[in-house]
């Protein structure tokens, strides 16, 4: 239905008088297309989204989001998801080869098949023109052009021409359904994943850290010791088998900022993604503006390492899991301490533990830290004692 995915409730008119035979349902990309397929491509975007809440458009980016793309035997490639926070199913567009490093994506393209709809049954690729702000229709089908171009440079595939102007979801006759990217690039990921040479030889350790609402939480994670090397794996509670790596330099464990972790395709929540290790503080700090309070950048992020107990720990950084190099984090950890899980677990070492909060959804399994719904939050106290109460969020 159209309201749903509307600005204020407000539609606009076809744009030109001469009628046009539109393309239709079997003529939607339905699988992959043959040809030389590019997996598992990065894409980053600035676009629209229709928020489920007031069914309004807004504008985001987004980073770290997987794309294909095929290159097939005529030169054309075929572009998978080219808008990048539409979650409602895979769409491939079109795009034919054009002078030198260019690609064009000519318009209409018949692209979603709207189930159960009787007025839009298909959904249309359109090229439409970004409204000024504070107009009553985010975008408008373009009248002059139905072509967007994107040039290869490199490795990475590149939306160029008029910034205001995009390839947007739509219907037959031009109501924007409100998802289309003003910015598009995707790229080929070349960071090497942080994998321990044997991963069999991992111990388990506790993270011990503040959740959201400050309370003490704990995790389990596991370690692994290679010389100076320490692999961490598990903060992606969702997706365990990704890894970070540091390096053991005196006290310290020197951690690297944006570090590459692989591809997470388990978050129900989040969806897919490129993740990476983003350590950020959060309180006071300085600029050149002044004093702050808020989160602030760490360039060389570093944890506290005691060699006697094996511990690892931080009172100023935040480790977060982060999908792409823009702040979004899937799960964070403020504070950490990594502990082993128990006396023997490595080098016979005991390790105290304090008081810890963990969290259970209603049928019983610990998660990681309650969203929006019903929880039990169970504190034990460093002598056992459990202590269980309801929480809504």
């Amino acid at each position: 239905m159209k309201k749903i995915f509307t600005l204020l409730a407000v539609a606009f008119a076809t744009l030109g008088a001469s009628a046009q035979t539109l393309p239709g349902l079997d003529d939607i990309i339905k699988t992959q297309p043959e040809g030389t397929l590019h997996k598992d491509l990065n894409h980053y975007f600035e676009g629209a989204y229709v928020n489920a809440t007031d069914q309004l458009i807004y504008d985001h980016l987004g980073d770290g989001y997987l794309s294909d793309i095929v290159e097939a035997a005529d030169g054309s490639l075929y572009i998978k998801n080219p808008f990048g926070f539409f979650t409602h199913g895979d769409i491939w567009v079109k795009a034919v080869k054009g002078e030198g490093n260019t690609y064009e994506v000519r318009m209409p393209q018949a692209v979603y098949d709207n189930k159960g709809d009787a007025q839009d049954p298909v959904l249309y690729a359109w090229r439409y023109i970004r409204q000024e702000t504070g107009s009553e229709t985010y975008a408008v089908k373009d009248a002059a052009s139905q072509v967007v171009k994107f040039e290869m440079r490199n490795d990475s595939l590149v939306k160029v021409g008029e910034t205001n102007a995009f390839i947007g979801l739509g219907a037959a006759d031009g109501y924007f359904y409100g998802y289309g990217d003003t910015v598009s690039i995707y790229n080929k990921v070349k960071d090497a994943v942080a994998v321990p040479a044997d991963a069999s030889k991992a111990v388990k350790y506790n993270i011990y850290y503040n959740d959201s609402d400050d309370a003490a939480a704990e995790v389990p994670v596991k370690v692994v010791f290679e010389g100076d090397k320490v692999y961490i794996g598990g903060l992606d509670y969702e997706c365990p088998e990704l890894w970070i790596s540091g390096t053991i330099n005196g006290n310290k464990l020197q951690l690297t900022k944006w570090q590459y972790m692989g591809i997470d395709r388990k978050s129900e929540m989040y969806g897919a993604g490129h993740m990476y290790l983003y350590p950020f503080g959060w309180g006071k700090f300085t600029d050149a503006e002044g004093e702050k309070f808020g989160l602030y950048e760490v360039e060389n992020p570093t944890l506290d390492y005691d060699a006697a107990t094996k511990t690892f720990s931080t009172t100023e950084l935040t480790l977060a899991v982060n999908r792409g190099h823009n702040y979004y984090p899937y799960v964070y950890y403020s504070k950490p301490t990594f502990r082993p899980a128990s006396a023997t677990s490595v080098d016979g070492i005991a390790v105290g533990e304090g008081s810890v909060v963990k969290y259970y959804d209603l049928s019983g399994r610990c998660i990681q830290r309650p969203a929006k719904g019903v929880f039990v939050k169970t504190t034990i106290a460093a002598d056992g004692t459990k202590v269980a109460k309801k929480v809504i969020k």
